[in-house]
């Protein structure tokens, strides 16, 4: 029998720096759940953490996937920024039954930007596979055309292109990739399975996505309570500043900033108006 998983990280620090670190996770967070036959409902990359809802009738597997992303970005993180995430990339899961509360679970997961105020509108957020699941409702053609011709399926790459994407992992011929490498959500998302629950009614959907809504499970919520809402500047923008004075300094990343460097990173970010909650999450102060 198939159960249903909210499975999720913790963290306050930003662990998605730059466009490049939310597709690398979103590829892998794809092909994990594809070489252990997980059925996503949902899924949804903030800058500190994620969200997304699976399905499966073995539990092991869903562990076994959680296992799997958890070190292949902790691996990436620490090639590309020299540092070990170590705990700081925490994944749990907790087990969701009943019509009612998936639909809660999964209303929670993709309007995850709007609860942390990065986006005021589900759908307008990148990093989410909110706006796959009724697009060809809701996109006009001429948009989808656009996006369709910045498109190949998997088994028309090359071979380093393939590596680039899914590493050594297999993933189907037919998945869709977007020009900048990214897999897109609607070749992993069981987008009938996510339909269903609002009887394939999009007026349905919108009307939930965009109401107010508190989820069911107040666990989560606590979990998850960090406001990473941005007052001028995106995280990635941040990110970008640091990173760059990072380089400027010689070092590999902003993990190795020496004390004045740091210093003088946060007075130059200050006077940028960057506000000090955001300051800390992405220098993990």
């Amino acid at each position: 029998m198939n159960k249903m998983y909210h499975v999720f990280s913790e963290g306050e620090n930003v662990l998605f720096r730059e466009n490049g670190d939310y597709i690398f996770f979103n590829n892998k967070f794809a092909s994990s759940t594809f070489a252990y036959q997980l059925q996503v409902l949902a899924e949804t990359t903030m800058s500190t953490h994620f969200h997304s809802i699976v399905e499966s009738a073995d539990e092991k597997a869903v562990d076994d996937s959680i296992l799997k992303l958890r070190k292949a970005y902790s691996l990436y993180y620490s090639a590309k920024y020299g540092f070990s995430i170590g705990d700081s990339f925490k994944v749990s899961k907790i087990e969701v039954s009943g019509r009612e509360s998936v639909m809660n679970e999964l209303k929670y997961v993709m309007k995850n930007q709007v609860h942390h105020y990065v986006a005021t509108y589900p759908l307008a957020y990148p990093y989410s596979s909110v706006s796959y699941v009724f697009m060809d409702q809701l996109v006009p053609p001429v948009f989808i055309e656009a996006l369709n011709a910045r498109t190949s399926k998997f088994c028309e790459l090359n071979y380093r292109q393939k590596r680039h994407i899914a590493g050594v992992d297999k993933v189907p011929d037919n998945w869709i990739i977007l020009d900048d490498n990214m897999i897109l959500p609607s070749s992993y998302i069981n987008i009938t399975r996510v339909r269903a629950f609002w009887g394939n009614n999009v007026k349905s959907f919108m009307f939930d996505i965009n109401k107010n809504h508190t989820d069911a499970r107040k666990e989560i919520i606590m979990a998850d309570n960090l406001d990473i809402r941005v007052a001028g500047f995106s995280d990635i923008e941040v990110c970008g500043i640091i990173d760059d004075f990072s380089a400027q300094c010689g070092r590999k990343s902003f993990h190795f900033l020496d004390t004045d460097e740091r210093k003088l990173m946060i007075r130059n970010l200050k006077q940028k108006t960057v506000n000090e909650e955001q300051i800390r999450r992405c220098m993990w102060l």
